[in-house]
């Protein structure tokens, strides 16, 4: 019996310990992990990151010898006691681990290594092609570009593995944009492109229902890394900086993409629709901001030659592609970039149960998906009230009916940040954190380092140090004045409107950003304090400094006018002439001399002009007895071909002299310049 009795406390003893050796390595674990991840946070409070990896240590190795001890005891409160210590710890420990894990794991996904590329085979929705197998003797079109992963890369690997060139003809383009035309114009039957083709040509109004007019047939995706990638787009980040914290000034890219991807880690090429340029000096703590507005006119880097083309265009191919067009506008290296999906917002927003947003005005705008059906708009009324997710995107995208177009879109665009700025800050829950950390991480890219993400918290502290009770950055707000221009796109075959930058105004933006990163000894314009506390109020500098100038002379349209006044003008810009003449009933309306017909669109660029500009002329014919065969007659058609005269004065124009294209200038974005062609 007593032998039994010592065999069943043998047996109790064993258990306990057994318990306790499992509960031992449970808080060791944690404890390691905890330790782990706090290290892993470096540039943050050093010594307090230490002074805490070595309490945790001390706490660890303590709590594991008081247990050993007290399982040696008899008295079960005691063992209790151990067990509760040691679970209390184990779950503190898996918490705070946890939560700095997941806070460490959303800052580094930010800087997402791999990207997703997809290519896409289109068609018309009309099309009798419904699948790749149907393309046989059809011609295919793809853009020429070693650059461009999805839209060349991929389309040669698709053309290759379903051998299309042996039984298709593939037509080369220059261009997206001739390729899409060509498509609609049906002188194609297939184009291989970005399966993000819709979000890049939804804001053109021809292109505007792209979605439902075309279909994919096929598709192919491949996953790189960046340092693959690069290979192909030539992009190099020898411009970046490569040290683990910012301490420097530096410049940095702020790009708003409106995708119809939610997340970034595919690629997502649509429109660069918010462009901030923004400098920093960690020394001094001041910053610049240039809002740079979509429409800008300038030489786009990737494009063929680089042609000049909305600045929004830029981000067809990407970042790379939006960085070097800039850094070639400014002459200001770029050394960040962030780049940011409109679609996220509305996640973020949701994640925050709605932002509070004073709304500056009535207005309709087309859905997340751009959808301009009735039932599908997103309509607000003016005033304070709680924005889900669907109405801020809206209120951010929305521009056609604001006085200053995008001036006043990236106000609203900073309603929204500070709606979402002021809803954080009541953020008490870890969960809720980390939630709308996981959120920012999935719509957002950049080429900040995850250290380098960190050590902006040195930066934030010394913020708050320096900087006044009242303010905690000293930012100056730039403003790109510029004048507005109808100008005809060669790719496009349309007039759309751009807003043409003024070069005296550029001239001292970048001298403003220069002084600011220490290139120039120069005093800033003029400063304005933020303060997230406080109601955020813009103060432009030099909005009304310059008028802006349009650089390009455009093509008048001389339809309507007299040859002679079409000769002098063109004359006197330098442009041969010749003339067709074509025969017209006396009651048609025309006069003898009236051009009728121009061989090169009005608001073309006169410098984009190569050889003769032809001209077709009316020639009244005279009322006369004809018979039958007469009537049968084709009009004929008789080219003469004459060389520029000096400018002379129209001595018989019968209609009101053509003006240059003008539009109201500063506004870049002006009401409706052309409701029937904008972009």
């Amino acid at each position: 019996m007593e032998n039994k009795k010592i065999e069943n406390e043998t047996k109790k003893s064993k258990t306990k310990l057994i318990i306790i050796t499992i509960i031992n390595i449970l808080t060791l674990l944690t404890g390691a992990f905890l330790i782990y991840n706090i290290y892993k946070i470096s540039g943050i409070e050093n010594t307090i990151r230490y002074i805490a990896i070595f309490i945790i240590l001390l706490l660890n190795i303590v709590i594991t010898i008081i247990t050993r001890k007290l399982a040696k005891k008899t008295r079960k409160i005691e063992i209790v006691i151990a067990i509760i210590l040691s679970l209390l710890l184990i779950a503190g420990q898996s918490f705070v681990g946890y939560f700095i894990y997941k806070t460490y794991s959303s800052l580094n996904s930010m800087n997402k290594d791999k990207i997703t590329y997809t290519t896409a085979i289109v068609t018309k929705q009309d099309s009798n092609i419904e699948k790749i197998e149907d393309l046989n003797k059809k011609k295919i079109g793809m853009v020429i570009d070693e650059t461009s992963i999805d839209n060349y890369v991929l389309g040669l690997e698709i053309i290759e593995d379903k051998d299309l060139e042996s039984t298709n003809e593939i037509k080369e383009y220059t261009n997206i944009s001739n390729l899409v035309k060509d498509l609609y114009d049906k002188k194609i039957d297939a184009i291989i492109i970005s399966k993000n083709y819709p979000s890049m040509f939804k804001n053109i109004d021809k292109y505007k229902t792209i979605e439902e007019d075309t279909k994919i047939i096929y598709e192919k995706s491949k996953t790189l890394t960046k340092e693959e990638a690069n290979k192909y787009t030539g992009d190099e980040l020898k411009n970046f900086n490569t040290s683990d914290k910012i301490d420097k000034p530096f410049t940095l890219l702020i790009m708003g993409i409106d995708s119809t991807q939610k997340e970034l880690s595919k690629n997502a090429s649509g429109n660069g629709d918010s462009l901030m340029l923004v400098t920093f000096n960690p020394n001094t703590l001041n910053a610049t901001i240039l809002s740079i507005p979509r429409d800008t006119y300038v030489p786009i880097a990737c494009f063929a030659n680089q042609k000049e083309n909305k600045i929004t265009h830029a981000a067809w191919n990407g970042e790379g592609c939006m960085i070097k067009t800039i850094e070639n506008f400014t002459g200001i290296n770029i050394d960040y970039y962030v780049k940011i999906n409109f679609q996220g917002l509305i996640g973020l927003v949701n994640a925050l149960d709605g932002i509070e947003v004073d709304v500056p005005l009535d207005f309709c705008e087309s859905n997340s998906k751009r959808s301009t059906k009735t039932e599908n708009l997103v309509c607000l009324k003016k005033g304070k009230q709680t924005l889900n997710g669907d109405q801020a995107l809206a209120l951010a995208r929305h521009r056609k009916t604001l006085t200053t177009g995008d001036l006043q879109r990236g106000i609203n665009q900073q309603l929204v940040v500070q709606g979402i700025l002021n809803k954080i800050k009541n953020v008490k829950s870890a969960n809720g954190l980390l939630t709308i950390l996981d959120t920012i991480s999935k719509s957002m890219d950049t080429n900040f380092t995850t250290k380098q993400i960190l050590s902006f918290y040195n930066i934030a502290k010394n913020l708050i140090k320096t900087s006044s009770s009242k303010s905690l950055l000293n930012m100056t707000q730039l403003y790109l004045q510029g004048s507005s221009a109808m100008i005809y796109d060669e790719g496009m075959g349309m007039t759309l409107y751009n807003y043409v930058p003024s070069k005296e105004s550029l001239d001292t933006i970048i001298k403003a950003m220069k002084q600011n990163l220490g290139l120039e000894k120069v005093t800033m314009i003029k400063k304005m304090d933020f303060n997230i506390e406080e109601e955020f109020k813009m103060e432009i500098v030099g909005a009304d400094i310059y008028s802006g100038s349009n650089a390009y002379t455009l093509l008048p349209n001389f339809v309507g006018n007299s040859e002679s006044y079409a000769r002098s003008w063109l004359s006197s810009h330098g442009i041969s002439v010749t003339t067709t003449t074509k025969e017209v009933e006396s009651d048609s309306g025309y006069y003898d001399g009236q051009v009728i017909e121009q061989s090169f669109p009005e608001n073309k660029r006169l410098d984009l002009i190569s050889g003769s500009i032809n001209l077709t002329v009316a020639k009244v014919k005279q009322k006369e007895e004809t018979t039958e065969s007469d009537q049968t007659n084709p009009i004929t058609e008789t080219p003469t071909t004459e060389e520029p005269k000096e400018p002379t004065e129209p001595t018989e124009p019968t209609t009101e002299e053509p003006k240059e294209p003008t539009e109201p200038k500063n506004n870049p974005d002006p009401e409706n310049p052309n409701p029937e062609q904008t972009t």
